[in-house]
């Protein structure tokens, strides 16, 4: 089945399967996708923060909540809804389950968590801050922690299989910025990668990363608003 895919900003997305709509990270959506969801009619129209910072997570998609079959956040995230029974709030390590989907939450190398999600024959996988997070300016005591952590998380991942994977591709991580996405693709078998989280210049691999992964599929978006089919 077919998955259109819109990219809203920096770490939000829209995957549309069949009549099911899943928003993930929720920020900034300039070209109001989500507006134009709902004002379809015919779309369920789930929500998915993988944690509380202020460029995954926007209280303001409360305003969707007449419309919205569900919100599914990370228990870090402070939301009021009317309907509390739309709220679903998770753990790492936590599952759940309804009609039109299954998520489990994994871990992540910051805040909150990442989900892995089954949709009508699809698997899909939003990674949060889960990254292999080595800043130039910390201690080598410090990246190794951050190494280590990451390496702990996706273990868990490991031997795995997705269709779509959205994950950060850091610019700020400057000469580390692929490491955490290349160690990720040689331990999960991937369909479409997608990068997010680029705080900088669109990401254009790098001559080591096309020979590492010549036949990897990507799609990168390159503003705002853009939209891709995946068949």
């Amino acid at each position: 089945m077919p998955a259109d895919i819109y990219f809203l900003n920096h770490s939000g997305f829209i995957l549309k399967i069949d009549d099911i709509v899943l928003v993930f990270d929720y920020y900034k959506d300039p070209l109001q996708h989500v507006e134009k969801m709902i004002t379809d009619g015919r779309n369920k129209i789930y929500f998915f923060v993988s944690h509380f910072h202020g460029d995954h997570f926007n209280p303001s998609m409360s305003r969707f909540e007449e419309y919205a079959d569900g919100y599914i956040l990370h228990r870090d995230c402070d939301l009021y809804l009317r309907d509390a029974g739309k709220m679903h709030l998770m753990d790492v390590g936590d599952s759940y389950s309804n009609e039109d989907f299954t998520v489990k939450m994994y871990g992540s190398t910051d805040a909150g968590g990442s989900f892995l999600i089954h949709c009508h024959g699809i698997t899909i996988f939003h990674a949060g801050d889960l990254n292999w997070w080595h800043w130039a300016g910390d201690s080598d005591a410090a990246n190794l922690d951050a190494r280590n952590n990451y390496f702990a998380e996706l273990e868990k991942l490991s031997g795995g299989k997705v269709d779509i994977v959205m994950f950060p591709v850091d610019a700020r991580l400057q000469v580390a910025r692929e490491w955490g996405v290349k160690k990720f693709l040689s331990k999960v078998e991937s369909g479409l990668l997608i990068p997010m989280h680029a705080f900088g210049n669109v990401w254009a691999p790098s001559y080591e990363f096309r020979w590492l992964f010549p036949d990897q599929k990507i799609w990168i978006p390159q503003k705002d608003g853009d939209m891709f089919r995946e068949e």
